[in-house]
Order: C-alpha cells, then sequence, then structure tokens
C-alpha cells in the first residue's frame, strides 16, 4: 500500500489517484470521432474509469460510461465495454443524445 493510500482525514470521504488517460477511437455511435477515459486508483487498490462523453438519459439527464478492475487495463476493458452496452440501449442516437465532461472536470 502506498503513503498516500493511508491518508485519513476527518470531513474527506475518499482520496482517488488518477493514474492513466487514454483516447478511444469510435466511428459509429458516437458523433466525435474518440472519447476520453480516465482511470483513477481508489485507496483499496482497486481502480474506477469514467468516459468523458455522456449519454442523456429519457429525463436528459446525463450518464458516463463507468468501470471497475482490479488492474488500469481491467477497468480500461470494463469502463468501454459498459460504454457501448450503453449506447446499444438507446435507439437511433443523435448528437443531442450526448454530453461532455467540461474539460476543466476531466
Amino acid at each position: 500500500m502506498e503513503d498516500w493510500q493511508k491518508i485519513k482525514i476527518d470531513g474527506v470521504a475518499f482520496i482517488e489517484k488518477c493514474v492513466a488517460e487514454f483516447n478511444v477511437g469510435e466511428l459509429v455511435k458516437t458523433p466525435y470521432s474518440k472519447f476520453k477515459v480516465k482511470i483513477f486508483e481508489r485507496q483499496n487498490g482497486t481502480f474506477i474509469g469514467f468516459t468523458n462523453l455522456q449519454i442523456k438519459d429519457k429525463d436528459g439527464c446525463p450518464y458516463a460510461g463507468v468501470g471497475h478492475g482490479e488492474t488500469i487495463e481491467k477497468a480500461l476493458e470494463d469502463t468501454i465495454r459498459y460504454f457501448f452496452e450503453m449506447l446499444e440501449k438507446k435507439d437511433l442516437l443523435t448528437p443531442d443524445d450526448f454530453e461532455c465532461v467540461d474539460p476543466y472536470d476531466f
């Protein structure tokens, strides 16, 4: 366990370390030629990934693809697979069905 993973501060729910960022090319379902996936290491040593491209639900609320894994690679794969599953659940996607996370937040 690394030192940062041992940090405990009252009022802080968790600390995650950004350990990787990937560009993923996708040319069929999304309105852009790529999206990003960021992978964070959690304090327990597992990894979680998020897409910067979000898909809106029927109420217009955007949701990112999220994945988990015991390694960076597993979290990346799980994130992409889940995002693609989200895409498959929607019919006739248009650019209005997507929202990008603000670059400042991502």
